[in-house]
């Protein structure tokens, strides 16, 4: 269903509670927030996507896209479906406060939800491939899973994918549903976290900083709308340099749309397959103690079928596995995985059980591990 950009499908999969939970966690957080200020940065959004789609080719045309390292026919390539992405977030069931109030993840996922996926899938086929090597979604079409053994709620199964390692997944029966045993371990302390944050969120907090980001959005609105006016490309982008500054002051914005996009959809396989691996709620935001952070590297590029039992090796070498957030990324030919909070790198270091540690660098607060 995924691969068909069915993303319904995924809802479909989650017992019956766990999709009150999820709801729940969307209910809850629009009850708490400010509707004036949740509203106007959606409308915002909705705006600046508009203005994408609108101004395309004035965009495009603009200097300050030049690089030496992507030519402009390359951005191209990626601008039509990167901005439906926003559009379509910026426009979905998550744009008001009042549709948040009544928000179902069935129906977002299989409107915006697939709309969105489907944008995905078309940036995943314009991405270079090795010859022969197919792409995202064709590796799910290809996708095989077999039944290994089954007993009782429990089973295994095996799951192979061309060009990724074979994998052995356990799976549990919870209510009627068959789900990774790794999010049915994890899923009730998450969801219980997330809620605690939202607890703590309190309305007044968010309403005595109101008339600060109604003045923010007061001047990034005065700057779309000369934008949105220019008649010419000449006057468009004398506009567009020397309003980029302002416009820079979107990002946070976006970033809690992400923030709220990731609570809706925290449910999906991915973080399934890394055990239940969960940002903290949007109702919080927590800035990262850089001084709390660890790297550890791994000198191999690992698929994400190799990621995972190491994600879940480093989340059972915790104390407390409900704080610890892993974040694994790929450069080039190195597998890095950022974990924090960690305060003691060194007694830390002597916990990795998946290889052995070969450098401990507390200066760069990094940990260079040898795979077994």
């Amino acid at each position: 269903g995924v691969a068909d950009q069915k993303m319904e499908v995924v809802w479909e999969f989650l017992p019956a509670s766990y999709q009150s939970d999820v709801n729940g966690l969307a209910h809850q957080f629009a009850d708490k927030m400010d509707p004036e200020i949740y509203n106007e940065m959606f409308a915002i959004a909705q705006r600046v996507a508009k203005l994408l789609q609108d101004k395309k080719e004035y965009i495009l045309k603009n200097k300050m896209l030049e690089s030496p390292k992507t030519s402009p026919e390359e951005v191209a390539k990626y601008y039509d479906p990167s901005v439906d992405i926003l559009a379509s977030l910026a426009n979905s069931d998550l744009s008001t406060i009042e549709k948040l109030k009544t928000f179902d993840g069935g129906k977002f996922l299989s409107t915006s939800g697939s709309q969105i996926a489907k944008d995905f899938a078309t940036i995943s086929g314009l991405m270079p491939q090795k010859e022969g090597d197919p792409g995202f979604t064709e590796k799910l079409k290809q996708a095989k899973v077999t039944l290994v053994s089954a007993e009782g709620d429990q089973a295994t199964i095996k799951i192979e994918v061309p060009g990724e390692q074979t994998k052995e997944e356990v799976m549990v029966k919870v209510e009627d549903k068959w789900i990774p045993q790794t999010l049915a371990k994890n899923w009730k302390s998450k969801i219980e976290s997330a809620q605690q944050s939202l607890d703590k969120l309190k309305p007044e907090d968010i309403t005595s900083k109101k008339d600060q980001a109604m003045a923010g959005f007061k001047q990034l609105n005065a700057t779309l709308a000369q934008l949105e006016n220019a008649k010419t490309e000449k006057e468009f982008n004398e506009q567009f340099t020397n309003q980029v500054r302002p416009l820079a002051q979107m990002a946070p914005m976006l970033l809690m749309l992400g923030a709220a996009a990731v609570m809706e959809q925290g449910f999906s396989d991915a973080a399934a397959a890394r055990g239940g691996v969960m940002a903290d709620s949007p109702g919080e935001a927590k800035p990262i103690n850089p001084n709390t952070m660890i790297s550890i590297v791994v000198n191999k590029k690992l698929s994400p079928g190799e990621q995972d039992p190491i994600i879940d090796e480093i989340l059972q070498s915790a104390n407390d596995t409900e704080s610890l957030q892993v974040i694994p990324t790929v450069d080039g030919e190195i597998t890095t995985f950022k974990v924090y909070p960690v305060e003691d790198i060194e007694a830390f270091s002597k916990k990795i059980k998946f290889g052995k540690p070969s450098k401990v660098d507390p200066d760069s607060r990094s940990i260079t591990v040898e795979l077994e």
